[in-house]
């Protein structure tokens, strides 16, 4: 197995095993070792009480993808920790989450908190740059403001898992604007113009043109843009290999299980046969959505229909 499916299982001792066993992981080895067997956690460039703030998310990490904690025993844990350490015993998760960020921006940082695929995870960062790009989707073009986030402290859990190998490469937010960590994309290759720009514009559209979409659906509609727009057969491959239906809060994997049992009788070695059935396949589900929850009074690209 590559060692990248233990982390997308979020199986740290099962990585650990691994690299035990082969020696191209020797000089990587021992840091892991320290942070999950030894509880020697990381410290960052940023005031000590940030620093442990960040801690306790670790911690949170150990118990979850090392210890093999519950996810929810180790979110309430992790929840207890940081209400304890921000003298907030009664909060709800809001106002938690709300003093979480104040403390951050107090000195002079971006923070997002919340879940990424069903565990939380921050985002800190240093500075956003706005930026406008065209966006070409299945329906129409259209203009995105999109943010690059620069200058990043921490990443949420699959960046922390994997040194900085793999993990979230941007968002959509609520208002439309698509958020771009900006170290995670060459900004003229096509997985910044199809993943990032083409996968987060379709979200903003679905969710004006379906309010009470799920995430799955959100999820399997943007990796069907992706797979009609991109000209990289492997991506298909990739998506089969991250689908997985037992995890019903990974938005991501429960798509891409889909996905795969939708593709399963197309020739998955011709381009041009995934890029039409990703197309089919994305105009069935419009009229499937069409009849679940009918449309919002705005068309997508805001024209009345």
């Amino acid at each position: 197995m590559h060692i990248s499916q233990y982390f997308l299982r979020g199986d740290v001792r099962g990585a650990i095993a691994h690299m035990r066993a082969h020696e191209e992981f020797r000089d990587v080895l021992p840091a892991y070792l320290a942070i999950f067997e030894n509880c020697e956690y990381r410290t960052y460039g940023i005031p000590a009480p940030l620093n442990d703030i960040l801690r306790l998310y670790q911690i949170y990490f150990r118990d979850t993808f090392y210890c093999g904690l519950p996810e929810a025993e180790a979110a309430d844990k992790l929840l207890a920790r940081l209400k304890k350490r921000l003298d907030l015993p009664d909060a709800d998760e809001a106002r938690l989450t709300e003093r979480l960020q104040a403390a951050f921006e107090a000195e002079g940082y971006h923070a997002l908190f919340g879940k990424t695929q069903g565990y939380y995870g921050p985002y800190v960062w240093r500075e956003t740059v706005p930026a406008i790009y065209q966006v070409e989707l299945p329906d129409g073009s259209a203009e995105y403001t999109v943010n690059l986030l620069k200058g990043f402290v921490f990443r949420s859990w699959m960046d922390y898992l994997t040194f900085g190998r793999y993990g979230t490469g941007g968002w959509a937010s609520p208002d439309g604007t698509i958020n771009c960590i900006e170290q995670a994309y060459d900004l003229e290759s096509e997985r910044f113009r199809v993943s990032l720009l083409k996968h987060e514009a379709q979200h903003t559209v679905d969710r004006k043109r379906f309010p009470q979409i799920t995430p799955a659906e959100l999820e399997y509609r943007a990796k069907l843009v992706e797979l009609h727009f991109s000209g990289d057969p492997g991506l298909l491959q990739k998506f089969l290999s991250e689908a997985d239906e037992s995890k019903p809060d990974d938005s991501h994997a429960v798509a891409s299980a889909r996905i795969g049992r939708e593709f399963a009788d197309t020739d998955q070695t011709v381009l041009s046969c995934i890029q039409t059935r990703a197309l089919e396949l994305l105009r069935a589900h419009t009229r499937e959505l069409e009849e679940k929850y009918g449309e919002s009074r705005d068309h997508p690209n805001g024209e009345a229909v």
